[in-house]
C-alpha cells in the first residue's frame, strides 16, 4: 500500500481529540433529592453499563471516521506491477495520428476529434508539474519540445489533418529521442491512432523507465472508394488527337460503386465524363479521352464522389501537347532512304542525320529516338552516353553492321545494354511471329491474319539475352527485333541490317508503324504527376542553368532550389508543400510549366493492425476504448489501483453510525 500524498498522514494526530473527549467526560450532573432510592439502585447500574458501551462505540466511530478521512486526502493506492513505485514527475509523449484516414467516422464523430478528446483525457490524468510532448505526422520543430499542460491542450485544439503518413518505428524513435533528454525520469509513450496495416512496426525493447500505451480509435465500417492512380496511356501527348488517360479506381466497401461519374476537368472546365462501376473489394481501370487544341500546359483534375473519406477522390495531372518528336540518326555510309521516307510522312517528326565522327552528346537528352545505324565500332564514351540516355527514359534503336571493324567494342556495348551479338548467319528465312500486344504495335493490328504476307531476311545475327522481349521472330525461332528495358528507357535491337538487299522489313507496310511508334514510347519524358511523401522528390524539364524556381497555386508560393543534369531539373519538397493540386512552375517570374502533386494513397486502405500482436511486440498496454472511462483507466495504469473513494465512503459511514448511536442509544 502506498500513498499519493503521504504528508496528509500527519493529520492522524487528530485522533487524539475524540480520545481526550472520551477520557475526560466534562458533563455536569444535577443533584436530585429523593426520599428513598432503594428502588432506583438496579436501574442506575444498568444505565451506567449502557452509557459505557455507547461511549466506546462513539469513540471508535470517531476514530475510524477521522482515520479514513485522512486516508482519503492522502489517497492510498497499490501500484501496478512493472511500473515505478515512486510517483515523481513524468514526461509524457502523446502521438495523435492526424493522417487522412482519421477523417473516418465513428459514433462519437470523426476519428481525429475522438483522438483529440482521448489525448485531452490522458493529459488531465497527470499532474501540473509533468511535461508533455504533442507529436503528429508533421514532425514539425515545435513538436520536438516539452509543453506544460495548458500549452499542450492549446496545441491540441489547433491540430489539423495532414497528408503525411508515418510508421510506428519513426514515431517511437522521435518520442524516445526527446525523452532521452530527461535522464532517468519516468517516461510514458501514448499512440492514439486507427492503427492501419501500413503503420509497420518492428519489435522494440522498451527502456525500464519508459512505458508504451496503445489507444485505438477505429471507424465502424471499412468503406472507401478512391482514384488510386491515373496516367497518360501514350508517353507523348499529340495535338488534336484523342489522347487517352487510364484511371485506376479501387473500392474497399461493402457495397458496389455502380454507374458513378468520373469527371475530367481541364483548367477547371469540365471536358469529359465517364460512367464507372466497381465491385466491393475490387479495382477497375477505365479510359477517358483528352483532346488538346494548343501547345500550352494544362492542369487536369479527375474526380469521383464518395464519402466520408474524400481526400483521395481527386487526382491531378499536368500535360502539354508535344510540338514535335526529335529523331537522331547516327550513320556513316549506309543506306538511309527508308528512314527519310518514313519520317517524312508526318511533320510531327524531325529527323536529324549525323555521322559517327560528329556526335554532339548534349543533344541526346532532347531526342525522342536515337537510331544507331550499323556502327563499325562503338567507343567507350559513346557507349556510356547512350546507356545514360536510355536509363533517363530515352529510346534507342541498334542496327548491327554485318562487317564491323571492331566487333569487340560492339559486343562490349551489347553486354552493357544486356544483349549478346553472337554469330552472323546468311540464310534466307521469313518473319513468322509478331508480338502484337506490345505497345510498339498499339493500334496497328486488330488481329494478325494467319496467312499474312510477312517479310523475309537473308542475313542476321544470332541475338541472346535473358531480359530480351522478342517483338519479331523468324520461322527458325531466331530473333529479328527485340527490346530490353534499362532504367526508364528501352533499347530496341535488330538482328539484321535495314538494308533492303538483306532485309525485306524496310520495304514492308509493317516498317512504317514500327518506326513511327518508337519515338512515342519515350523520348524526353513528360512528368504528369508526383506524390507527396517524406521527401517528395520531383523533376521537370529545364532549359538553362537557372537553379532557383517557384511553385505557385493560388496564395501558395514555394521557392526552391533544383539540381540540373542535362535538361532535367531535380528537386525535393521536404514537407514544405502539403496541398494537392496543379502548381504553376515559375522561373524568374515567368511561367514555364505546370506540375501536379497528389496525396499518397497509403491512407486510402482501411485495414487495421492486430492490436494484440502489436501489444506483445512492443511490450505495450492497450487502454480502454471508451472515452468516458479513459481518464480513470490512465490513472489506474499510471498510479495503480486507488482507494481514496473507498476511504471517503468509510469515513461517511462511520459518521452516519455516530449519528445513529447518538439518536437511538439513550
Amino acid at each position: 500500500m502506498h500513498f499519493l500524498y503521504p504528508s496528509f498522514l500527519f493529520a492522524l494526530f487528530l485522533i487524539a481529540i475524540p480520545v481526550i473527549i472520551h477520557l475526560f467526560n466534562f458533563r455536569r450532573y444535577k443533584k436530585i433529592v429523593f426520599s428513598d432510592i432503594r428502588f432506583l439502585k438496579s436501574l442506575v447500574e444498568q444505565n451506567k453499563k449502557q452509557q459505557s458501551i455507547k461511549q466506546w462505540l462513539l469513540l471508535l466511530c470517531r476514530i475510524f471516521a477521522i482515520t479514513f478521512l485522512v486516508f482519503a486526502f492522502a489517497q492510498p493506492f497499490i501500484p501496478n506491477q512493472g511500473l515505478p513505485e515512486s510517483r515523481g514527475n513524468y514526461w509524457v509523449s502523446v502521438y495523435v495520428d492526424n493522417s487522412f484516414s482519421m477523417l473516418g467516422n465513428s459514433k462519437e464523430g470523426t476519428l481525429l476529434e475522438v483522438a483529440k478528446g482521448k489525448a485531452k483525457d490522458i493529459v488531465e490524468a497527470y499532474g501540473n508539474k509533468d511535461q508533455f510532448q504533442l507529436l503528429t505526422n508533421d514532425f514539425e520543430g515545435k513538436h520536438q519540445r516539452f509543453l506544460n499542460k495548458k500549452d499542450f491542450l492549446q496545441a491540441l485544439e489547433e491540430l489539423e489533418v495532414s497528408p503525411i503518413h508515418r510508421d510506428l518505428n519513426e514515431i517511437k524513435k522521435r518520442q524516445v529521442s526527446l525523452g532521452s533528454q530527461q535522464g532517468e525520469s519516468n517516461g510514458q509513450l501514448y499512440w492514439i491512432s486507427d492503427f492501419q496495416k501500413n503503420m509497420q512496426a518492428a519489435q522494440w525493447e522498451n527502456d525500464s523507465n519508459t512505458s508504451v500505451f496503445i489507444v485505438p480509435v477505429q471507424s465502424e465500417l471499412q468503406q472507401n472508394v478512391w482514384i488510386d492512380s491515373a496516367w497518360m496511356l501514350d508517353p507523348i501527348v499529340r495535338l488534336g488527337k484523342q489522347n487517352k488517360i487510364k484511371v485506376r479506381i479501387k473500392n474497399q466497401s461493402e457495397t458496389a460503386f455502380e454507374n458513378q461519374a468520373l469527371v475530367l476537368k481541364v483548367d477547371g472546365v469540365q471536358k469529359a465524363i465517364q460512367t464507372v462501376s466497381c465491385l466491393p473489394g475490387q479495382s477497375t481501370e477505365v479510359l477517358i479521352n483528352l483532346t488538346l487544341s494548343d501547345f500550352n500546359w494544362h492542369g487536369l483534375t479527375l474526380t469521383i464522389t464518395d464519402y466520408p473519406i474524400v481526400f483521395d477522390d481527386a487526382y491531378f495531372l499536368s500535360v502539354r501537347a508535344k510540338e514535335f518528336a526529335n529523331v537522331l540518326l547516327l550513320n556513316d555510309e549506309t543506306e538511309i532512304k527508308s528512314f527519310k521516307n518514313v519520317f517524312a510522312v508526318d511533320p510531327f517528326y524531325h529527323l536529324k542525320i549525323s555521322s559517327f565522327g560528329q556526335i554532339n552528346f548534349e543533344e541526346f537528352s532532347k531526342q525522342s529516338l536515337i537510331i544507331l545505324n550499323e556502327p563499325s565500332q562503338i567507343g567507350s564514351g559513346l557507349s556510356a552516353e547512350l546507356l545514360k540516355y536510355v536509363k533517363a527514359g530515352g529510346q534507342l534503336l541498334f542496327i548491327p553492321n554485318p562487317a564491323p571493324s571492331d566487333l569487340t567494342s560492339i559486343r562490349q556495348f551489347g553486354a552493357e545494354m544486356g544483349f549478346a551479338l553472337n554469330q552472323l548467319n546468311r540464310q534466307t528465312t521469313q518473319l513468322a511471329k509478331i508480338e502484337s500486344k506490345d505497345p510498339l504495335f498499339a493500334n496497328v493490328f486488330s488481329k494478325v491474319p494467319d496467312l499474312a504476307n510477312l517479310p523475309s531476311c537473308n542475313e542476321w545475327w544470332q541475338l541472346e539475352g535473358a531480359a530480351l522481349r522478342v517483338l519479331l521472330e523468324l520461322n527458325n525461332n531466331q530473333i529479328l527485333l527485340a527490346k530490353i528495358k534499362r532504367g526508364e528507357g528501352q533499347c530496341y535491337i535488330s538482328s539484321s541490317s535495314f538494308n533492303s538487299r538483306v532485309n525485306g522489313l524496310c520495304k514492308h507496310a509493317l516498317f512504317v508503324p514500327i518506326m513511327l511508334n518508337m519515338p512515342l514510347q519515350g523520348g524526353t519524358k513528360q512528368f504528369a504527376s508526383f506524390t507527396f511523401g517524406q521527401q517528395s522528390p520531383f523533376q521537370f524539364e529545364a532549359n538553362n542553368t537557372q537553379k532557383i524556381f517557384t511553385l505557385q497555386m493560388g496564395k501558395i508560393n514555394h521557392l526552391f532550389e533544383a539540381k540540373i543534369s542535362g535538361n532535367i531539373a531535380y528537386a525535393q519538397l521536404n514537407g514544405h508543400l502539403n496541398v494537392a493540386g496543379v502548381y504553376d512552375l515559375l522561373e524568374a517570374k515567368q511561367n514555364i510549366a505546370k506540375l501536379a502533386f497528389n496525396y499518397s494513397r497509403s491512407e486510402s486502405y482501411q485495414g487495421w493492425m492486430d492490436l494484440s500482436t502489436l501489444e506483445k511486440e512492443q511490450n505495450a498496454q492497450v487502454l480502454n476504448k471508451d472515452t468516458k472511462l479513459l481518464k480513470a483507466k490512465v490513472e489506474k495504469e499510471m498510479q495503480g489501483t486507488h482507494f481514496w473513494k473507498w476511504a471517503l465512503a468509510f469515513a461517511l459511514v462511520f459518521l452516519l453510525l455516530e449519528m445513529l448511536i447518538l439518536k437511538w442509544m439513550k
